[in-house]
Order: C-alpha cells, then sequence, then structure tokens
C-alpha cells in the first residue's frame, strides 16, 4: 500500500473516531456530568448526596429526612438496600437537565454499563415518593445488571415496580388494597371513551413517555395496576424467585410463570388482569 493511501486511510480513522466521541458526548454527557459532580460547585452532603449550592443551608436536614425515609421504604420492599447510587439534587431547571438530559419530570435514575448508578432530583419538586420511587429503579439495576434492565424487562414493569414505593396515585401500603386502589382510580381514569394503553404500547421507553402529561399519567397509572395486581399474587418472595430466574438466563416469560407458580394451589378460580384482559381484545392481542 502506498504512504498517500495509508495517510488518507489513517485521516479517516482518525476523522471517524472524533465523530464517535463527539456524538457519544452528546448524547451521554449527562453520565459525564454525574460522575465528575464531585468536582463541581455541588456541596457534598454526605457519602453520596450531592446538592446545589443554590439550596440553602438550613433546607439540608429537610432533604436528609426525605431521603431516610425513602431508604427505610426500600428496605421494607425489597428486604436490604443495595442501591448505592450517587444522588444529585439541583436548584434550577438548568442544573435537572445537565445532569438528567430532560427537563421533564421530578426525578430520573440513571445506571450505566459500567455498574455506577445516579439518581437525579428537582429539589423544588422532591419529596418521600418521588425519591423512593427513583431509589426503586436503582434497586432494580442492580440486582439484575444494566443488560437485562435495559433489554429484557419492559418498562411498565420497571415503571410500575417502582410505583409500589410510590404513594402519589394511592396511599395503600399491603398489596391487596394497593391493587384494589389503583384498580379503581384505573377504570375512573378510562371511562369509555377515554384511551386505554395496553402493556405493549408501554413496553418500550419510547411508547412509555413519548406523549402528553395524560398519556403518561395514564401509562403509570396501567404499570402500577398491572404490576400491583402481579404483587397481589405473588409477593415479596415471588418477586425474589422471579428476579433469580432473570438473572439464571431465563426470559421475561419468567414474569407469568412465577404468578402460576405461586397461585398454583389458590382454591377457586384464579384471577384475572384487566389490563392483561385489555391486551387480547385490541387486534392482534
Amino acid at each position: 500500500m502506498s504512504s498517500s493511501r495509508v495517510k488518507r486511510l489513517k485521516t479517516f480513522v482518525l476523522m471517524l473516531l472524533m465523530m464517535l466521541v463527539v456524538l457519544g458526548f452528546s448524547q451521554y454527557r449527562h453520565i459525564l456530568f454525574c460522575e465528575l459532580v464531585p468536582y463541581s460547585s455541588f456541596h457534598k452532603l454526605s457519602d453520596n448526596i450531592y446538592v446545589s449550592p443554590h439550596i440553602p443551608t438550613e433546607h439540608y436536614f429537610r432533604i436528609k429526612l426525605m431521603l431516610h425515609v425513602a431508604d427505610r421504604r426500600i428496605s421494607r420492599f425489597w428486604g436490604e438496600k443495595k442501591g448505592n447510587a450517587r444522588i444529585i439534587i439541583c436548584s434550577q431547571a438548568r442544573e435537572y437537565e445537565k445532569y438528567c438530559h430532560s427537563r421533564d419530570g421530578a426525578g430520573c435514575s440513571l445506571g450505566t454499563i459500567y455498574g455506577n448508578s445516579f439518581i437525579v432530583l428537582s429539589y423544588q419538586d422532591m419529596t418521600t415518593d418521588v425519591a423512593a420511587h427513583e431509589m426503586c429503579h436503582i434497586e432494580l439495576f442492580e440486582r439484575l445488571g444494566w443488560k437485562s434492565t435495559t433489554f429484557d424487562i419492559p418498562q411498565w414493569f420497571n415503571e410500575g415496580l417502582s410505583m409500589m414505593l410510590d404513594h402519589r396515585f394511592v396511599r395503600a401500603t399491603d398489596s391487596i388494597s394497593r391493587y384494589e386502589q389503583y384498580l379503581k382510580a384505573w377504570q375512573l381514569r378510562t371511562v369509555p371513551p377515554a384511551r386505554r394503553l395496553t402493556l405493549t404500547e408501554i413496553s418500550s421507553l419510547k411508547g412509555f413517555f413519548d406523549g402528553d402529561e395524560r398519556h403518561v399519567a395514564l401509562a403509570y397509572l396501567t404499570a402500577a395496576t398491572e404490576v400491583s395486581f402481579w404483587m397481589k399474587n405473588v409477593g415479596r418472595q415471588g418477586l425474589a424467585q422471579f428476579l433469580k430466574k432473570i438473572e439464571s438466563g431465563a426470559g421475561f416469560e419468567a414474569y407469568l410463570q412465577t404468578e402460576l407458580e405461586m397461585t398454583a394451589d389458590s382454591p377457586g378460580p384464579r384471577p384475572v388482569s384487566p389490563i392483561r384482559e385489555l391486551e387480547k381484545q385490541r387486534p392482534g392481542g
């Protein structure tokens, strides 16, 4: 190969690498900012908590209290807290967008392919419910890893599970009452001719969040109704068994398989999920 051709090839490879770096930074720069927050102007509140310099110090106690209560919810639900995400609390919209890569919502959770995780919260909208919701995402991520939570777990399950620790829709804490209240709220919101969403429609991140506020609220309610139905049947023991199956290489079909196993000895007719019935009623369902 002539020296001119070698030079052109090197130039092409260099340009390609530069393009990949630029594209990667534009797509994942928020992850880099989260990694570098210890070196920013954010104040370190405790081991893994960083707060915006625009948040007054007299508010720090309130922040610690909310996170402590959220931690306790996580421990009660999961049995133990495995997540150790870096928590970044923003005061301004531009800060939230910088670290979360979005202007929407009160909080977001980020899990990386190399195992690090982050929770970004907007201080103005921060509550124990928001914190517990995002922490639950991290718990699932810690147990299953990036690949499974990204490719094997549908978005409706990820969000529905987090709604089990989020009391913004319903206040009940026991599984049966929680399902009954979610079902009632879902029925009221979807009285015909109101739109209903199938699980297939909200399986992807885009399908779940790509819509107006009514779409997203209904997506959350649909997911919570289905997952609360499942949790009512399988309990925390069933959740642990399901996660073990996923870790062992099973696909998401283990979701229904676990429910069948946990309810095999239940007397009377098998309960029916109204959300799954809706799926059957749609063309192609």
